[in-house]
């Protein structure tokens, strides 16, 4: 019932929410065949052992009325263990189909927020996405005649509403509990997925940033049906605010009034100096392109120098450093 691989076509956004979502690979039967199977599971252990029912003719019953011995006390250990090995052993499956699930809708979420966009992109369907810099900047590079009417790219619009219709599956199947910890390990993937690519291959402009900061408080809207973990999504919503403000106020906003570094201030305290850093360098305005390749912006160069630090992005970036399990 799951489809781990997306399909090779990048889908069609946004979807049209007048037909039934997308399932992003799961049959919504497998969500009811968990539930039946748990329900199944715990029906046939009451009715085998009827703990503590006198009278049940249950193995509990039967074993406690033998009296008191070794012989009896074997037998009861022994039912004992089986009954935690079976149960071991449903809830050991049990997991693995549920990370299974967890990794097919990773795979489908990755195929609609990023080959989704990025296939609209350069289909035409979605025009003036390109970089100061020169480079292809994704979804979020919009120059500023660009229009601000869509509340939502069309992708987190097409992801939100199929993730939406996912949690009702899946809240029906899942105990509180399990549905918790399901749920926030997708609040981690969704945000994963989302900043890998921005700040791997995306750029942002001023206007961008707009429609950027909205994506993210409706994926993170979607991101808290259920769970505890969402901090991560948080700090992402200090670190957006980096697009939206004019490079001669970027200073006080990395460090704070003082421009003291290590005062523990400003985006360097609470998301730290080099995340912050990197997240800057996703600008449009970061760079520009010239016949000699690539150079910072002079307003770039000189808050790094004000401010004594090094640029991050200048050498190697390990991407894993910003997943949200780190936070």
């Amino acid at each position: 019932m799951l489809k781990g691989n997306p399909p090779n076509q990048a889908p069609q956004l946004p979807f049209d929410e007048e037909q039934p979502a997308h399932d992003l690979g799961i049959d919504p039967a497998f969500w009811v065949a968990l539930e039946r199977i748990h329900s199944a599971a715990k029906a046939f252990d009451r009715e085998l052992w009827a703990e503590p029912r006198k009278g049940s003719n249950r193995v509990w019953d039967i074993l406690a009325s033998a009296g008191e011995g070794s012989e009896t006390s074997n037998s009861i250990a022994v039912a004992r263990e089986c009954r935690v090995d079976f149960f071991t052993e449903l809830e050991s499956r049990g997991e693995d189909a549920i990370i299974r699930a967890l990794d097919t809708l990773g795979a489908h979420i990755q195929w609609i927020l990023v080959t989704g966009s990025e296939a609209a992109l350069s289909s035409g369907t979605v025009s003036l996405f390109k970089s100061a810099a020169g480079n292809s900047g994704g979804p979020y590079a919009m120059n500023s005649g660009s229009s601000l009417e869509a509340p939502n790219s069309p992708a987190v619009k097409s992801l939100t509403y199929c993730l939406r219709v996912q949690f009702v599956h899946i809240q029906a199947a899942l105990t509180p509990q399990s549905l918790s910890a399901f749920w926030s390990a997708l609040s981690m993937r969704l945000y994963d997925i989302l900043v890998t690519r921005l700040l791997q291959n995306w750029y942002v402009s001023t206007v961008g940033a707009v429609i950027l900061a909205r994506d993210v408080e409706a994926l993170r809207s979607v991101a808290m049906l259920a769970g505890t973990k969402h901090e991560h999504w948080d700090i992402l919503r200090e670190l957006l605010t980096l697009y939206m403000t004019p490079p001669d106020a970027l200073k006080i906003m990395l460090v704070g009034p003082e421009g003291d570094p290590n005062s523990g201030k400003g985006l360097f305290g609470s998301a730290g100096r080099d995340q912050s850093l990197v997240f800057m360098s996703r600008r449009v305005d970061y760079r520009y392109k010239t016949n000699q390749g690539q150079k910072k912006s002079i307003w770039v160069t000189q808050i790094l120098n004000e401010l004594h630090v090094r640029d991050p992005t200048d050498s190697y970036v390990n991407i894993g450093m910003f997943a949200a399990g780190r936070k």
